[in-house]
């Protein structure tokens, strides 16, 4: 019995050890030890905050633009594409594009690249028109490429066609506009284009695909084409097959015709003080209807010039969120 008591006095001792020992330990670990933890995690945060981030894009950049100017102009554009998609989220990224842009457009007209350019001796019948339905391209292009100042076209003329294999895609959130370019089998983004303004029509779900269904010249209010002389200041519409969905620079809101107050006729005699005049009420102003319930894709009107002689009718329009 003594032993059985013994025994039990040890056992008890024992647990009441290893439990303080636990409630020591455990008390050890909440007030020092995840106390220091905690104080270096919180310095580790100040230091962090205090720390401007790194931009691993700067340096891309700043050397893609010095090999640019050193006339190594293939080598930076193809070093500023490697920028674009090693760090997408650069604050470098949008000047980069804007650059690429520009080189690729400048290569395009240039009077020293090919970028499958060809030679077209005009036809008896040929039209600028016909030509550029023919030749894959664009009117605007082969004005532009050929450098012509008069649309009359002689049999024999010379001109320059340059294949336009675009199509455009727009990023409804970025409110961007995309223009790609097919060469071969392989598909690259040549430009970007900065929307002012993205309004789509009410119900419009995304993505959609579409294709573009017309290219609009538009003069004081009525239609003109290339030969017209107000073609030149004309406003420039890029249609898709979806309705509402158009490529264009930013409406403006027309004023009303107002109409001039009307004077009030005098009242006639017998009738009291007070009693209603049987003459019409002075017009009320009319309110000019606003833009924004207008939809399109907006864009400056030097963008809409450019890529209105780069994009063809049939041309694949993507809208994506």
């Amino acid at each position: 019995m003594a032993k059985t008591q013994i025994k039990l006095l040890i056992f008890l001792i024992t647990v009441g050890l290893v439990a303080g020992t636990l409630a020591m330990g455990y008390w050890v670990y909440m007030n020092i030890l995840l106390k220091e933890s905690q104080v270096e995690h919180d310095i580790a945060s100040m230091k962090a905050k205090d720390r401007p981030r790194i931009d691993p894009g700067v340096r891309r950049f700043e050397a893609a633009v010095e090999l640019i100017k050193d006339g190594k102009i293939d080598e930076g554009r193809d070093a500023l594409y490697k920028l674009r998609q090693q760090f997408p989220d650069s604050k470098t990224c949008t000047e980069a594009m804007r650059i690429i842009g520009e080189i690729n457009m400048d290569q395009l007209f240039s009077a020293n690249s090919s970028s499958g350019k060809k030679d077209y001796i005009v036809q008896p019948g040929d039209s600028l028109n016909l030509i550029a339905t023919k030749q894959s391209t664009t009117i605007d292009s082969i004005i532009r490429a050929s450098g012509l100042m008069s649309f009359n076209l002689q049999p024999g003329d010379h001109l320059t066609i340059i294949p336009m294999d675009f199509h455009l895609g727009v990023s409804v959130a970025k409110k961007q506009v995309m223009l790609l370019r097919k060469v071969g089998d392989k598909e690259y983004l040549f430009k970007v284009y900065e929307a002012k303004d993205i309004r789509l029509p009410p119900g419009t779900r995304l993505p959609v695909e579409m294709s573009i269904l017309a290219k609009n010249s538009v003069y004081d209010g009525k239609q003109v084409n290339s030969t017209d002389a107000n073609y030149a200041e004309s406003e420039k519409w890029i249609a898709g097959t979806k309705a509402g969905v158009s490529i264009r620079t930013p409406p403006v809101a027309k004023a009303m015709p107002v109409e001039e107050p009307q004077p009030v006729a005098p009242a006639a005699k017998g009738k009291k003080s007070g009693s209603h005049s049987t003459a019409s009420p002075a017009a009320m102003p009319v309110p000019a209807p606003s833009p924004s319930a207008e939809t399109g894709i907006f864009l400056s009107r030097e963008d809409i010039e450019e890529l209105f002689a780069l994009v063809r009718k049939g041309s694949k329009l993507s809208l994506v969120r």
